[in-house]
This record gives structure tokens, sequence and C-alpha cells, in this order.
């Protein structure tokens, strides 16, 4: 679970794919999320209910690259390999390639946005905590960077949003309830879901003030490759870089790098350009749901009638957060 931080604010294992085929696969995502008239159409469904898909199945690669791969390795597999397919992409296609100030500010913005993000999301799902309750958690983002925008960006937090903030961290404490248990791993991992919740609000709330109108196949590149060299250290030095590139490895790292990373980011790009904000920062609202229902099909786990609960509730919450600001 992210939308792009320029605009708001992140499975079932597939075929390996090739870079070439990777710019094939994201120039068609754009065109497919752009190509459909202002009116709800056939393709415009169709890229909406992919990029939901999409977005949910990233928080599933990460569970399933962790049977093979320590966290922040797997962090760093996959944002190297997405920020380098993406670069080449941008040199191919002659984009602008950011320079100066704008450059430290995008690696500021993928090192909050991405590396704090993901791979702090892996390491809490690595410590035991549910895929369905990262995602949920991860969800409430919208919300909590409107908090941090109000002294930085000085934004007004109207009734409406500190409402929606009530709900969502009420359908959070109650899915987080039902499965509490006093173990350290278990809260240490909550603990780094949250920091992940932090990393992407304040990554949003930076990059809307010092990234604005960065190119987004090179800004992205750039992100990921800082976002790489951010979660590298840790894998080096804390992990010794565990991974065991077995032949189910791959077809998880590459579905987490070109589909999670490159092709759900055009999906992103293209419905953005054509609808604006609102209306696609209400397509995530459905991904802690989708989310644990993948968990359930292809993980096993089964959330009790608490965490559901939750889950409505916090969705909720977000959406009605979502429609007045909007």
């Amino acid at each position: 679970m992210q939308l792009n931080p320029t605009q708001v604010a992140p499975p079932s294992t597939p075929p390996p794919a090739t870079s070439a085929t990777t710019s094939t696969a994201t120039s068609a995502a754009m065109s497919t999320a752009t190509a459909a008239p202002t009116g709800p159409g056939r393709a415009d469904l169709l890229a909406r209910v992919t990029l939901v898909l999409v977005w949910s199945s990233g928080f599933i690669s990460g569970k399933l690259g962790l049977r093979h791969c320590a966290p922040y390795t797997f962090a760093a597999l996959r944002f190297a390999l997405a920020g380098a397919i993406l670069l080449v992409i941008a040199l191919l296609s002659r984009r602008a390639l950011p320079r100066g100030r704008m450059l430290a500010h995008l690696a500021v913005a993928g090192v909050l946005v991405q590396a704090v993000q993901f791979s702090s999301i892996y390491v809490g799902m690595d410590l035991g905590v549910p895929s369905g309750l990262a995602a949920l958690i991860i969800a409430l983002y919208p919300l909590t960077a409107s908090l941090i925008a109000v002294p930085v960006l000085h934004e007004r937090v109207t009734r409406g949003q500190c409402l929606g903030l009530v709900l969502g961290l009420g359908g959070v404490a109650l899915a987080v309830g039902e499965g509490l248990h006093f173990d350290a791993d278990y809260l240490a991992g909550l603990g780094f879901v949250v920091l992940a919740l932090l990393g992407i609000s304040a990554g949003t709330v930076y990059q809307k003030r010092f990234c604005r109108g960065m190119e987004p196949v090179s800004g992205n590149a750039v992100q990921l490759l800082a976002a790489a060299v951010a979660a590298l250290l840790p894998a080096l030095f804390a992990e010794g870089f565990d991974v065991t590139f077995t032949a189910g490895y791959w077809p998880v790292l590459l579905w987490a790098a070109l589909i999670n990373s490159i092709v759900g980011v055009g999906l992103l790009y293209g419905l953005l350009q054509r609808h604006g904000t609102s209306q696609v920062s209400s397509l995530f609202y459905l991904v802690p749901m989708v989310t644990a229902g993948f968990a359930a099909l292809l993980l096993g786990q089964h959330l009790g009638p608490l965490t559901l609960g939750g889950l409505v509730l916090a969705t909720a919450g977000t959406l009605l957060a979502g429609r007045v600001r909007s």
C-alpha cells in the first residue's frame, strides 16, 4: 500500500519478465489508464481494478520474498532492479534527468517513501505482523500525512478529517487488539509497521513541499536508486546480504520490481492524469480489504471478526476524510 507522493501522499507468482518487456508494459499501463473517456468506460474500469490488485499484491510479494531473503536485502534488490530499469527507460526516451537541489530532494523523498516504508513493512511482516494488518495500518497514511502537513505546509485539518482519523485509529485498534500478544518480536513488528506509516507520511509531505514538477520516470528512478542504497547498508551490515537465489525467488523479485514498482506506478500516473487526486485516492481505500483476501488465499492468513470489523471501520474513516478533503 502507496499513492505516489507527487500526487497524494506504496501475488501470485508471475512468469519472468525482461527490461525490454517492462518498458512496453509501463507504456501500456499508462496508455490503458489514460485512454478511457471522461465517463466510466471499460478501459478505465480495467485500469482502476488492476491498480488495486497490483498495489494489494505488493504486500503479498513482500511476504513471499521473505521466505528466500532477509527484509532489507529483499528491499534493496527490489529497489535496485526497478530503479535501474526506469533509469534505462528514461535515458532511452531522452527524458530530462533531475539535477542539483531537485536531485537531492528526490533522494530524500525516495529514502522516506520507499526505503523507510517498504523496508519497515518487510521487517514487520518478518516479525509476525499479518499482511492484511500491515496494509490496514499503512492505509492510514493520507490522514497522518494531513496532520504532518498542518505545521509544514500550513494546511487546515477539518472536523471531518479529525472524525475520519478517529474512526481509522479505532479500526486499527480493533484489528491489532484481536491478535495482540505480548511477544517481543510481534510488538517490535508492529513498531516497524508504524515506522513505515511515518515514513510514507513524512515523505509525502516532503515531496509535496520540495519536489513539485518532477519528471515521472527519471524522478522515480532516482528515488528508487536512493532507496536501494539506503536499504543496502542494513542489508550488508545487519543481515550479511542474506538471500537464497532459488528458482522460486526470482519470480517474486521480478513481480515486486516490475509489476509493483513499475507497472503499478504507470497505472497510477495514467489515472492521475485523467481523473485527478481525489478520485484515484479513493481506490486505495480498497487495498487493505483486497490484501486481506490475497493473504487468506495465498498465505493462509485468515482474519477474525474483530479484524474484519476493524478493516471496515478504518476504511470508512479514511473514505470519510478523503471525501471531506475533496
